[in-house]
């Protein structure tokens, strides 16, 4: 009977088990299944403003990215129409002006690299200067390949422009002889008018912006978002598009139907119908977009934009499947996560009861051990004193900390471990304590100290907590050794001096402000105290900030800036001291929040007087350099006339004196003395040695006015052809000639080789007389710097007159000893100059000389 009834029993507990069971297994559920909705909802609505925001900054990034692409263009146009060399050609129409124009552009184009073609057309349509791309480098089209493009359409918007109108092109592909040119080049088109300096038009300047290069930009962004980015033209044509095979359907009879609103018909009229809604839901797709108008991008006061394309449209899209796969896969995870850790929870919480009973005994015993392994194993140090304050239990952390052993301490006052100072009064709070005892810290506000047995102190932290057992109270003290947090906050409080120090000590503005134009200061340091002339900082922060601007509504600008951007940076703003003195600042401001969600403005106030004064100062520099290049130009065209006239006519009549003086020494030696013949043989001479010194005066004019073409060049290579030319000329001269090998420069080879003619063959020449001739070049370093030499153990000279050596037409020794103009060290200096370098000379008379010269180093690319 009494087995039945335990089996009976037994079932039915297992049962009621089984009941709770499922009880708990269905509410549970229902509530994860509302919790599952819950965050399913959440993660829908937080992944769909993550889209809305991306395709926000996708359109935006592309928008400045178009922006910028065309501030450069429009740049480019206004530079190269004002351009000086345009306007002297456009005077002069001579062969040199096109030449230097047409340099000009060319190097303009290669520079740039954005163009496809930069045009200069007269009012007629007439091609007069072209620059064509091809095969990645720019070239002038010569005169004979100009063309009539009167007839293209944007040529003869262009022509129509009035004075500083500018004239965008539609986005369209090139077209070349009616054919659109293959592979497809994209392009833009932007023309302007020019003036002479009489104010009659003369044509226009055209520049054929290469449209590949903004749309892989374009392309580059779409990569980086979750969906695609797309630009239409005003008629919704795809310029860049999903396809290539959509794009540019306006130009391809074939492709007449591929546009955006046949694919994406109910986006395209939420655009055309509500341009207010930037961004929308259309057939389950998330559309944003933005309008380019290209006419307001840049125009200023005078400034008319004329644009073939009324507007472009940038779109971002997310189709639907994505946005159903971000939604809805992650959530289905994170369900499947939860319940899975919600049912092993709840199968381990029945399991945990079903074997409760079991483990109760089991616990009892195993209760004590654990209790004293939690006493052993705490972190603090815990001491259990009985209502006389003595030691009735203790730790090993105590034991560790005070240095004692347990048996010391056990059944001692609790006074033992307390500093000798404290102790006559410790008994007393003791005895209070225990007439109301609670659970609180020890001592609140006072520095609290524990003993060492041998005598050392420690910080220490207390905490009191009574407990009775038995019915006897005892007291439960937790102590904490909190010399660690004492050294940090020691090393805090140093930290926070140092910053105090190094703020107090800047030499610009800091200052925290309320977010509000009419706010206050609610830190400053001294410096801008100083800055804005207040007598002290608390004057300076009763003070309202919009107050302090010469401008009334500019701080409030200002602020507008930081709440939408959370950050400004350098904005420069005139601000008027408490002393009524105004000046410029560069103010930075960044928007924080304190503990409490409020906000603030961290800031930096720099005054910039000084530096925009300098920065006009600068401009003035500028115009006045400006102004000394059109003297120096002048200069130079006088220049070249000179040498023009030189070159022509004074050698016409030196020629005719030396021509004469042969006919009268080859015809009519007969009728003169030997006196009469040598006379005219030194007439000749003369003449000959005039157009000697003309022929040198030249070379030294061209070589200050030619235009370096810098090229490494192998100097090792260039003195040892030199030298075989001297040893050609002299075959029966000994000369014993040293080249360091491997000598590379950067430089224009046909210049140094002038360079290594005159100092190589000085040296060939000033050692005719030397039996035991020796010439040397190489390189040595001084000041971790490359110099050159040419050393020889020639004549010499007299280092009293080393400075005229470099002079046109100094000479140290006499043309009957050693022949020469004195012309080619001066030259040599020139070039030596124009390479950015330095040349100097060391000898002594009879004992050789030796050259030095230095080359500007190659810039790192």
């Amino acid at each position: 009977m009494n087995g039945r009834f335990f089996i009976a029993n037994k079932d039915r507990q297992r049962w009621l088990i089984i009941r709770q069971w499922i009880l708990i297994w269905v509410l549970l559920t229902l509530v994860l299944a509302v919790v599952l909705w819950i965050v399913h909802k959440t993660h829908e609505a937080s992944t769909l403003a993550l889209m809305y925001s991306e395709g926000q900054q996708t359109v935006k990034t592309a928008s400045q990215t178009v922006d910028e692409e065309l501030r450069l263009l429009h740049g480019d146009i206004l530079y190269l129409r004002d351009q000086p060399v345009l306007r002297d050609w456009l005077e002069k129409q001579s062969p040199i002006a096109w030449k230097r124009l047409g340099n000009d552009l060319l190097a303009f184009v290669k520079y740039r690299e954005l163009y496809d073609q930069i045009r200069f057309l007269d009012e007629k349509g007439q091609e007069r200067v072209r620059i064509n791309w091809n095969q990645g480098q720019p070239v002038i089209v010569p005169a004979r390949e100009l063309q009539d493009r009167s007839e293209l359409y944007f040529v003869e918007q262009a022509l129509a422009l009035n004075k500083d109108d500018i004239y965008i092109s539609s986005f369209d592909l090139g077209i070349e002889h009616g054919a659109i040119e293959q592979p497809i080049k994209p392009v833009i088109r932007f023309g302007t008018p020019v003036f002479d300096r009489r104010g009659q038009k003369r044509g226009i300047i055209l520049l054929n912006y290469r449209g590949q290069r903004l749309i892989d930009q374009l392309r580059a962004i779409s990569r980086q978002s979750i969906g695609s980015l797309w630009l239409l033209n005003t008629q919704g044509y795809w310029l860049v598009g999903a396809r290539s095979e959509d794009e540019w359907g306006f130009m391809y009879p074939d492709r007449k139907n591929k546009r955006f609103a046949n694919d994406y018909g109910e986006a395209w009229r939420s655009i055309t119908e509500h341009p207010e809604r930037l961004q929308f839901m259309a057939g389950g797709d998330l559309f944003t977009y933005g309008a380019i108008t290209p006419s307001a991008l840049f125009g200023k006061v005078g400034e008319n934009v004329v644009a073939g394309d009324a507007h472009w449209l940038l779109v971002a899209h997310v189709p639907a499947e994505v946005i159903d796969e971000k939604t809805v896969v992650q959530a289905r995870w994170f369900a499947f996560s939860t319940l899975s850790l919600l049912l092993g929870a709840v199968s381990w919480f029945i399991a945990f009861y079903r074997v409760r009973r079991r483990q109760v005994e089991a616990e009892v015993v195993a209760s004590e051990a654990r209790f004293r392994g939690l006493l052993e194993s705490a972190p603090d140090a815990i001491v259990m004193t009985n209502r006389e304050g003595n030691i009735a239990l203790i730790n090993a952390q105590t034991e560790k900390w005070f240095g004692y052993a347990r048996n010391e301490l056990l059944g001692q006052p609790i006074e033992v471990l307390v500093p000798e100072r404290f102790r006559e009064h410790h008994e007393d709070y003791r005895q209070a304590y225990m007439d109301k005892p609670l659970v609180r810290p020890m001592g609140i506000g006072l520095y609290l100290s524990g003993r060492r047995k041998d005598g050392s102190e420690f910080p220490v932290e207390i905490n009191l907590s009574p407990s009775k057992i038995d019915q006897e109270l005892f007291v439960i003290s937790i102590i904490r050794d909190i010399t660690e947090r004492k050294r940090a906050e020691r090393a805090q409080l140093e930290a926070q001096a140092k910053y105090r120090e190094l703020v107090d000590n800047l030499p610009v503005g800091v200052y925290r402000q309320t977010p509000t134009a009419d706010g206050r200061f609610l830190e400053v340091n001294p410096a801008i105290v100083d800055m804005f002339e207040a007598e002290s900082a608390e004057q300076l922060q009763a003070h309202p900030v919009g107050d302090l601007c010469l401008d009334q509504d500019c701080w409030q600008v200002f602020v507008d800036k930081i709440m939408k951007q959370g950050f400004v940076g350098n904005e420069e703003i005139q601000l008027v001291t408490l002393q009524g003195r105004e000046f410029f600042a560069a103010v930075s401001a960044a928007m924080k929040k304190d503990s409490a969600g409020n906000l603030y403005f961290d800031g930096i106030i720099e005054d910039i007087s000084r530096r925009k004064e300098n920065e006009r100062r600068i401009q003035q520099l500028n115009m006045a350099l400006r102004d000394r290049a059109m003297i120096l130009e002048s200069v130079n065209h006088e220049l070249e006339a000179f040498s023009y006239s030189v070159s022509h006519d004074l050698r016409a009549p030196l020629r005719a004196v030396d021509g004469f003086s042969r006919i009268l020494l080859d015809e009519y030696a007969d009728c003169l003395d030997e006196t009469g013949q040598d006379r005219l043989r030194r007439v000749r001479a003369a003449a000959q040695k005039m157009a000697t010194l003309i022929d040198d005066l030249l070379k030294l004019s061209r070589i200050t006015r030619s235009e370096l073409k810098r090229e490494d060049v192998n100097l090792s290579a260039l003195a040892d052809e030199v030298i075989e030319e001297l040893r050609k000329q002299e075959p029966e001269r000994i000369v014993q000639c040293a080249i360091e090998p491997g000598v590379i420069v950067w430089g224009d080879v046909r210049l140094l080789r002038v360079v290594l003619d005159n100092l190589i063959g000085n040296a060939w020449k000033f050692t005719s007389k030397r039996p035991e001739a020796r010439i040397e070049f190489g390189r040595q370093m001084q000041d971790n710097e490359p110099v050159y030499f040419v050393r020889d153990n020639g004549a010499g000279f007299d280092m009293a007159y080393a400075e005229k050596l470099f002079g046109a037409f100094q000479r140290l020794h006499d043309s009957s000893e050693f022949p020469g103009t004195g012309i080619g060290l001066a030259t040599v200096q020139r070039i030596i100059h124009k390479h950015g370098g330095r040349i100097w000379a060391e000898g002594a008379v009879e004992q050789g000389a030796i050259f030095y010269f230095t080359l500007e180093a190659r810039e790192n690319l």
